[in-house]
């Protein structure tokens, strides 16, 4: 009998431990609906309010839903017309209008707080439940809202930052193709400008040894000076452009046919 008696006892417990589960998570989601519907109304502009209006209806339809499984009705009546307070702010396309309906619903967060206390001191839950407990329950609220924005913040900063990387490694990838492509294009232009560089030296050295034998045919007292100013080492020509190479043998041959005419206008046959 003692041991049926202690069962019964405990049974009685059950309905209460299990209803003070229920108010306490309606109570905490009552507390972020508050926060976020405070929010919404000292925002500093229509999407700000309306970010934080979103995220209030959501807290509302789940007061809503453990509202009704506490059996608090006038909790459930407020949070549903908090919630379409807050639809309303979300579908609002001014800042003014989107605001007002949010401090309505502010104010109906606020009065779903105390129902719940109400609600919940009436069952003999927390007897003992007073306005410093439901001050708590708001700073909770505000304190955990803040240390989730300051998260997403962090989070948006890290997307960012890995955005940057990626556009900077991207900047790095181009940089070191367009300098290939450089080096790979100068390499040709080099190895173009060796090989004219070979074979004008030559062309030059072989007109001026033509000169020198016109001039012996000409008059033997009279021999073309050689000047072998057109040879050149290749670091020159690291120093300057293909087309640069060009003109430096054009303006050499220029010079020795210039040198031979003055030359050889002097000459008078016998």
């Amino acid at each position: 009998m003692k041991r049926i008696a202690l069962i019964l006892l405990l049974s009685c417990f059950v309905p209460q431990i299990n209803a003070q589960d229920v108010y306490e998570d309606a109570l905490t989601a009552a507390s972020y609906a508050y926060s976020h519907s405070k929010k919404a109304h000292g925002a500093n502009n229509v999407f700000h309010t309306q970010e934080y209006a979103d995220k209030a209806i959501e807290a509302f339809e789940q007061v809503e839903g453990l509202a009704d499984q506490c059996g608090c009705k006038t909790a459930h009546e407020t949070a549903y017309k908090a919630k379409v307070d807050m639809q309303s702010s979300l579908e609002q396309d001014t800042y003014e209008r989107s605001r007002f309906f949010a401090k309505r619903a502010k104010e109906l967060g606020s009065k779903i707080l105390e129902e719940l206390t109400q609600c919940q001191a009436d069952v003999g839950v927390y007897a003992d439940v007073s306005e410093d407990d439901i001050a708590m329950q708001e700073e909770i609220a505000d304190v955990s809202e803040e240390v989730s924005e300051k998260q997403r913040q962090l989070e948006e900063k890290r997307r960012q930052l890995e955005i940057e990387q990626r556009q900077l490694e991207q900047q790095i990838a181009a940089q070191n193709l367009k300098k290939a492509e450089f080096e790979a294009k100068r390499a040709a232009e080099l190895k173009e400008q060796s090989a004219i560089k070979s074979k004008a030296e030559k062309a030059l050295q072989k007109l001026e040894l033509a000169l020198q034998e016109l001039s012996v045919v000409l008059n033997e007292e009279s021999i073309f000076e050689s000047h072998r100013d057109y040879v050149r080492t290749e670091q020159e020509l690291k120093n300057e452009s293909l087309d640069d190479t060009k003109n430096f043998y054009v303006n050499r041959a220029k010079e020795l046919t210039k040198s031979a005419m003055q030359q050889f206008a002097g000459h008078t046959g016998n």
